[in-house]
């Protein structure tokens, strides 16, 4: 006999529609319960340290089309936002494979290189090559035979920041398939390292 399922809730309203866009959710929930407000939409991220829910923006009503019209507008929305992204995109989007990498060999370190981000772990409308790239910069995971899984990384497309687990990679990317722009960013990103390392040095 299996369980059932744990309800989401946000507050005293059950989650019965979520749809994930982009950088964020839309919800629609529902309190049978409230007479005045039973339908609730509302975004929700986990732009926080700890990666937990984040719900705002919430609209009520006890009217369900009204609400359901929210819904979809802001899934719409969404999408238009990650189509306008990707527009701006100036890089080929076709995404990497195995192929393209040295398998990834967890006896092996992946400290300061190049490695590729499984198509698997980014959300559908992220799978493309600007997601995939990123240089391991430091954590547990990069070493070999490391126990630890973190491996923390820097986007060489758009700069940014970002924690992944050493499953995550795909393998280290060969050489011959690192395209013009990556060489490029990459060089910057080590420059931009390089002299960040120094300030903080001088500044001991």
């Amino acid at each position: 006999m299996k369980m059932a399922e744990e309800k989401r809730m946000v507050d005293t309203y059950e989650v019965i529609h979520a749809i994930h866009v982009g950088d964020r959710e839309i919800l629609f929930a529902v309190d049978d319960g409230k007479t005045d407000c039973p339908y609730m939409v509302c975004d929700c991220n986990w732009d926080n340290p700890l990666g937990i829910d984040q719900f705002f923006d919430p609209a009520g009503s006890d009217d369900y089309l009204e609400m359901m019209t929210e819904f979809t507008n802001r899934v719409q929305a969404q999408l238009e936002a990650v189509k306008a992204e990707r527009d701006k995109i100036t890089v080929p989007l076709s995404p990497f494979t195995l192929e393209h990498c040295t398998p990834n060999d967890y006896g092996e370190s992946v400290e300061n290189k190049v490695v590729v981000i499984r198509t698997k772990r980014l959300r559908p409308e992220y799978r493309t090559a600007d997601r995939q790239l990123v240089l391991a910069v430091g954590g547990f995971g990069t070493h070999a035979k490391a126990r630890g899984r973190a491996v923390y990384t820097v986007n060489l497309y758009s700069g940014k920041e970002s924690r992944w687990n050493r499953e995550d990679i795909l393998g280290v990317l060969k050489t011959e398939y690192m395209p013009d722009w990556a060489k490029e960013r990459l060089k910057q990103i080590l420059a931009e390292r390089q002299a960040k390392h120094k300030k903080q040095v001088q500044e001991r």
